[in-house]
């Protein structure tokens, strides 16, 4: 049987979103490099004092600014042009668009900048070429989100193991996006551990010490699932309501679980179903899905609210067609939509969202082949029904 993989690390917090350049490769306001004027760190104010009369700090701070604004220009410049390559555009026909970047890239990483060089293995990867190079050698330069990008990357390959090598090298260094990885992996058993509730709950703990919003997230569900056994975090609301605000995804549906656990009133609901709402149109996919079933009606009754299911049809929809939407929550949506439609006896798009899901859920072929039927029988009722006009 196919092991149960965990997603790659969520992609609004990956680590590469911040970084510590290279200090000696930093350019001073002369335009030379640190390393090469003032090789020895504790006599860097006075140097700059004395040459520029500004402090260190302060030329330091500019420097950081302009390679974080350069870096964030380059990821969004990168973006559209790997979304072209995934719908299909050549990789040699951008050539021409892509040669300047290159020289961007490589002239951030020779003003200090290691998450160039993670950059530079990324594209590379959409483009087809396959090099690891730039992220390796980030690593070996001491950024430790190269260490995630690694992991995410072997992740996405089902090399599983090495992507376990790559995340338990990261969470030395102490990297919270690989310790949560590896909750993952524990929670799964797979990268070599064994499957257990308790290292998952302590790698996610450990998580949460540096600040990384999925892991409240994913320590709060744990808890949630056995109260009993597993202490309650502390700040555990206030920290997963910080979530809800950096819009992590999850942070609503788990905080909903924990207001409905304490407390079943109506205002109670009322609220959670406030929070659900406010969370999905923040383009929460997981809430999203989660308010489409109890609009569809699944616990409606329970959350004391009337079905929807043109409303439900709506988010399904949203879900489907989004591009943070995990291939799991996608295929997911398309089965919800096809159930949906074939209860509208619409058959065709029924039969059209059931396509999309019959690798995953056996039960949709006979699905789709029943609404492929129906439909026909629908068209041919229709044309007798209309003279031989076929509506």
């Amino acid at each position: 049987m196919k092991p149960d993989l965990p997603p790659v690390s969520p992609i609004a917090f990956h680590p590469m979103n911040t970084e510590t350049p290279l200090q000696s490769r930093l350019k001073l306001p002369d335009g030379t490099m640190v390393g090469q004027v003032c090789p020895d760190p504790a006599k860097l104010d006075d140097y700059c004092q004395s040459k520029f009369g500004r402090s260190w700090r302060s030329i330091e701070w500019f420097c950081l600014r302009s390679l974080a604004t350069r870096i964030e220009a380059l990821r969004g410049r990168l973006s559209p042009l790997e979304a072209l390559i995934k719908q299909g555009q050549s990789a040699e026909s951008i050539d021409a668009v892509t040669d300047d970047i290159w020289e961007a890239l490589g002239a951030a990483y020779s003003d200090g900048s290691t998450a160039a060089l993670i950059l530079i293995s990324k594209f590379s990867l959409a483009k087809g070429t396959g090099s690891m190079e730039g992220a390796i050698m980030a690593a070996d330069l001491g950024n430790v989100a190269a260490y995630c990008f690694l992991g995410d990357h072997y992740l996405s390959k089902e090399q599983v193991e090495q992507a376990a090598a790559a995340y338990q090298q990261g969470m030395a260094k102490g990297c919270s996006a690989c310790e949560y990885q590896l909750g993952q992996f524990a929670e799964r058993g797979v990268g070599g551990q064994l499957k257990s509730v308790r290292a998952a709950f302590d790698h996610y703990a450990e998580a949460t010490m540096g600040n990384y919003p999925p892991a409240w997230v994913a320590i709060a569900r744990l808890w949630l699932s056995d109260p009993g056994e597993l202490p309650r975090p502390e700040r555990l609301v206030e920290k997963l309501k910080e979530c809800i605000e950096m819009r992590c995804e999850g942070a609503a549906t788990a905080l909903a679980e924990i207001y409905l656990a304490h407390d079943q009133s109506s205002d109670t609901k009322r609220m959670v179903m406030s929070l659900y709402r406010g969370a999905a149109v923040g383009g929460d996919i997981e809430t999203q899905l989660k308010l489409a079933s109890l609009l569809e009606g699944e616990g409606a009754s329970e959350m004391e609210i009337e079905p929807d299911p043109e409303e439900a049809l709506r988010w399904y929809e949203r879900v489907y067609s989004s591009e943070n939407a995990s291939p799991a929550q996608a295929i997911l949506a398309h089965l919800k939509l096809g159930h949906l439609f074939m209860g509208k006896n619409q058959y065709d798009p029924a039969a059209h969202h059931f396509s999309f899901v019959s690798k995953t859920y056996p039960e949709a072929v006979e699905l789709r082949k029943i609404c492929k039927e129906k439909g026909e029988n629908l068209r041919r009722w229709r044309q007798h029904n209309t003279g031989g006009e076929c509506l």
